[in-house]
């Protein structure tokens, strides 16, 4: 028997992990939770599982998630389905599009937030125009 790597098996835990010295560059599709810990540059697409951003990690990409915890550091455009975290000592640039956004004292943002009960690619799909709906903020 060979002791070929296997691609595509679901982890025990069921979360996978970039770890803090990997770098990947390109397009991420996850069909689990991701934990980032190294440096990332592309595109992350994982609309119905969460993704966490560690203290460490740094990611530079497009990013659409059904959760996004952010610790470490992104810049780029973000949808995230049901919530964003930005915790303390976190550092984001770019644009949102999520239903909710919580961030913490000391965390650092800047850019545009789009704040929407119904995510953007359910709007389109339905080709209606959404409600104005009350946003989603929360200081903690």
């Amino acid at each position: 028997m060979s002791s070929a790597p296997s691609f595509g098996i679901d982890s025990p835990s069921g979360k996978a992990v970039i770890g803090k010295n990997v770098t990947v560059k390109g397009e991420i599709h996850s069909r689990e939770e991701l934990s980032i810990e190294g440096d990332v540059e592309g595109t992350i697409e994982m609309a119905d599982h969460r993704l966490t951003v560690a203290t460490n990690g740094n990611v530079r990409a497009n990013v659409k998630a059904r959760d996004i915890d952010v610790i470490g550091s992104i810049h780029g455009k973000v949808e995230a389905v049901d919530k964003i975290f930005i915790r303390k000592g976190a550092n984001f640039v770019g644009d949102i599009h999520s239903a909710g956004i919580v961030v913490e004292d000391g965390a650092y943002i800047k850019g545009c937030v789009e704040l929407s009960r119904q995510p953007a690619r359910k709007q389109v799909l339905n080709g209606a125009i959404p409600e104005p709906a009350r946003p989603s903020v929360q200081a903690v």
